[in-house]
């Protein structure tokens, strides 16, 4: 029963809909839609953070790469392609996809001219947002290593700091062992299928060493060189009858360390604090998850005067472990959000308030453990036992989830890239704007930069009296017929009542594109509303 409810609640999170970009291309030389007046002897690309590049190519109107490019460099946050052969006049779009240092792979297209005004109608596709299947898999992976990572790590950390003796000793010992099996078979994998993500890669992505090369040529390398010797000290060091406390501790710290040198929490400015206050975070997460199913069969077995002492002894390092966990993530909060009104209108500050709602609550099931359950139990009060089991049933599912969640976040972009995304099309261009009413609804449609390339559209649902109207749920169709592109879709992120959130990076081509918005007033009654966008 247990076990399928932690699988529906993981599943619930994974199948969330979400954002997969993180690294933000700030500018560029040549700038999108630039016209020069002499072919570049290179193309630089200006990120927010250090990226690894996958390809980066320049193409001709015709989809031909030119230039004769020779050895990309990068160098800090900026990424240079020198071109060996001059430019004819004429049109020519870049494409490009990158790593951003989450590990998340990030692409987009834009155009310049050279000698000549931009061609209308340009059909090259935009090969660099591509996007894979694999998106789902890497993420289940992830989430299995979050789990069985800090489990086994925890795992360690209670043999060296409770003196653990009977059932509770062998729970734990067996719940380490097995999810630092899990670990290792996680991180061994995850260099493949992130790196059949990166390229796009069909299902047989797995199976090339184009993908494998990728994955470990990207953070998920020295994750894995960290975290597989980890786990397996710990599995060894939980499977001898008097471990040595130096193993278990080596062990449990190259475990937590594989989650330091990826993920853009452990990865955000300042990197070095970061790392510090995430892997002070995932300590406290890990012990306090790797004890309860031990203290639970301690419980169990133990008379009730040890088993009272058990609890507490548990509680005393409980509390450090829940103000290190409070202080740790007050701290990533503050560096991700970007302030308060992020929790309400982005999909990372809402995935991030659920995840702090599930804390508050399991704070209070601990609460109630160890100011009225353990004394129940030390007073052999009748059906102490089995409430004090029952309660620490519900920590250990809420934990799952907490982890699910925590997983989750590394899916949408934090709100510090969403800012650094705001600063540079807010110094780009003063954007476009209309608005299209269609019976008692009106969309009023801001589109930023209004350039080729990647662009923020915010819309805006009022009803005839100017009200806004919340949505069951708004998506936007986008093409442009005149260079026969269509099929391009999104679903609207909820920024505040009546206002959606779309990032599009498919308008590479300038030119009027037609946009058809589904407005869903609820699952029954849906207004459609059309209108053009002008990208200049």
């Amino acid at each position: 029963m247990i076990t399928t409810r932690l699988l529906i609640g993981g599943l619930l999170v994974l199948l969330a809909p979400s954002v997969f970009a993180h690294a933000v291309l700030l500018g560029s030389t040549p700038s999108s839609e630039q016209v020069l007046d002499a072919a570049p002897e290179e193309v630089v690309l200006n990120f927010n953070e250090n990226v690894g590049p996958i390809f980066f190519k320049v193409l001709d109107s015709a989809g031909t790469e030119v230039g004769a490019p020779g050895e990309i460099r990068v160098d800090g946050n900026d990424v240079f392609l020198p071109l060996g052969d001059t430019l004819d006049n004429g049109t020519y779009i870049v494409s490009y996809r990158v790593i951003s240092a989450d590990t998340h792979p990030v692409g987009a297209s834009f155009l310049f001219a050279v000698g000549e005004p931009i061609a209308a109608g340009n059909t090259v596709a935009d090969a660099g947002g591509a996007t894979s299947g694999w998106q789902w898999p890497v993420a289940l992976n992830r989430w299995l290593l979050y789990a069985a990572g800090t489990l086994a790590a925890g795992s360690g950390l209670l043999l060296v700091l409770l003196n653990l003796s009977g059932g509770a000793l062998s729970v734990a010992r067996r719940q380490g062992r097995i999810a630092a099996l899990l670990s290792v078979a996680a991180l061994l994998i995850a260099p493949g299928i992130g790196g059949a993500e990166m390229l796009a890669a069909g299902a047989g992505g797995l199976f090339s060493l184009a993908s494998w090369a990728m994955g470990l040529g990207s953070t998920l390398g020295p994750s894995a060189l960290l975290g597989i010797p980890g786990a397996l000290l710990l599995w060894f060091g939980l499977g001898k009858e008097q471990p040595s406390s130096g193993m278990l501790l080596l062990g449990t710290a190259l475990l937590i360390g594989s989650y330091l040198v990826t993920g853009h929490a452990a990865t955000a400015s300042p990197a070095w604090v970061m790392a510090f206050v995430v892997g002070c975070h995932l300590l406290a997460v890990s012990f306090w998850f790797a004890a309860l199913w031990p203290l639970r069969q301690g419980v169990t077995e133990l008379q009730p005067v040890a088993a009272a002492e058990l609890l507490e002894n548990f509680s005393t390092r409980g509390v450090w472990a829940v103000g290190i966990l409070g202080i740790s993530g007050l701290v990533i909060s503050w560096v991700q959000m970007q302030g308060l009104a992020a929790f309400l209108t982005t999909d990372y500050g809402n995935r991030l308030l659920i995840k702090l709602g599930l804390v508050v609550f399991i704070i209070g099931l601990a609460l109630l453990n160890k100011l009225r359950l353990t004394a129940k139990v030390r007073a052999a009060e009748e059906g102490g036992v089995q409430a004090l089991r029952q309660s620490i049933k519900g920590e250990y599912v809420l934990i799952v989830l907490i982890l699910g969640f925590a997983m989750s976040l590394t899916l949408p972009s934090p709100p510090r890239a969403l800012a650094a995304v705001g600063g540079a099309q807010a110094g780009a261009a003063d954007g476009f704007a209309t608005e299209v009413t269609k019976g008692d609804v009106t969309a009023k449609v801001d589109v930023t930069p209004g350039r080729p390339g990647e662009n923020m559209i915010m819309i805006r649902f009022q009803d005839a009296e100017g009200n806004p109207i919340e949505l069951a749920e708004a998506r936007i169709f986008l093409s442009l017929p005149a260079a026969s592109l269509d099929g391009i879709e999104k679903i609207g992120e909820a920024m505040s009542p009546g206002m959606y959130h779309f990032m599009s990076g498919e308008m590479i081509i300038p030119g009027e594109w037609a946009l058809r918005i589904d407005a869903y007033i609820d699952d029954f009654d849906k207004r459609i509303l059309q209108t053009n966008l002008t990208i200049r």
